[in-house]
C-alpha cells in the first residue's frame, strides 16, 4: 500500500482534459448540497434587500410623495393669486431653493464677486456673517428634513462706481436667484472722487441649517 501513488485530484482534471469549470462543478455536487446552496443564497439576498435596498426605497418614495403634494399644493393655489402677483414675481425674478449652509454661502460670494468683477468699481468689500433665523414655520416642505430650519446668510457689500455702474450691479444683484432680496441700501456721493457715487448694501441668502445651533460665522 505505501508504494501506491497518491492521485491528487488536480492531476485528475489534467488526466480529464483539464481543470473543470464552475457549471462542471455544479453539474457535480449531489442534489442536497445544490438545495442547501441555494437556500443559503436566497437569504442571503433577502437580508441583503431588506436591510439596504428596502429602507432607500422607503426614503425614495416619502421624498417623491412629498415633493408631489408640495406641487399640487402650489398648482391648487395657482388659480388663487391675484393677477398683480405674475408682474411682481417677473421684476423679483427667479429664486432657487435653500441649499445647505456652505453651498448657500459659496454662492452669495460668488454671486456678488461675479457682478462686481464685471465692472470697474473701486473700495469694494464684502463681509459674509450669520443673520437671523426665520420663524419654525417658515417654508415647512422645503425644511422637511428633521431639525432642518430656514436660515439668513448676509452679506454687507460696499464698493464706489459711477451711478450708471452702481445701477448695473444693483440691477444683478436683484435678478440672481441666490440672492433672496437686498435688505438695505444706501448711495451716497463720493468725497474722494467726481461724479462717483458710495454704495452699501446689505443681501441676504436662504440656507437650510440645523435647529439646534446657529449658523457659523
Amino acid at each position: 500500500m505505501s508504494g501506491m501513488p497518491i492521485t491528487r485530484e488536480d492531476d485528475m482534471d489534467r488526466r480529464e482534459g483539464g481543470p473543470r469549470s464552475l457549471a462542471e462543478r455544479w453539474a457535480a455536487l449531489p442534489l442536497r448540497w445544490k438545495r442547501l446552496l441555494l437556500a443559503v443564497a436566497a437569504v442571503l439576498l433577502f437580508v441583503l434587500y431588506m436591510d439596504w435596498v428596502w429602507p432607500v426605497a422607503e426614503k425614495w418614495n416619502a421624498e417623491s410623495d412629498r415633493i408631489e403634494a408640495v406641487l399640487d399644493r402650489a398648482e391648487g393655489n395657482r388659480s388663487q393669486l391675484p393677477s398683480s402677483l405674475a408682474a411682481t414675481v417677473e421684476s423679483l425674478g427667479p429664486i432657487r431653493i435653500p441649499s445647505t449652509e456652505g453651498e448657500g454661502s459659496i454662492a452669495l460670494a460668488e454671486t456678488v464677486n461675479a457682478a462686481i468683477r464685471s465692472h470697474p468699481v473701486t473700495n469694494f468689500s464684502f463681509d459674509a456673517r450669520a443673520g437671523a433665523r426665520l420663524p419654525p414655520a417658515a417654508l415647512r416642505e422645503i425644511a422637511s428634513g428633521a431639525g432642518e430650519r430656514v436660515e439668513r446668510v448676509v452679506g454687507e457689500i460696499g464698493f464706489t462706481a459711477t451711478a450708471e455702474q452702481a445701477a448695473e450691479i444693483i440691477s444683478e444683484l436683484e435678478a440672481s436667484p441666490d440672492l433672496e432680496s437686498i435688505s438695505r441700501l444706501r448711495i451716497s456721493r463720493s468725497q474722494t472722487m467726481d461724479r462717483r457715487v458710495d454704495v452699501k448694501m446689505t443681501v441676504e441668502a436662504w440656507v437650510l441649517g440645523s435647529r439646534g445651533r446657529r449658523t457659523r460665522r
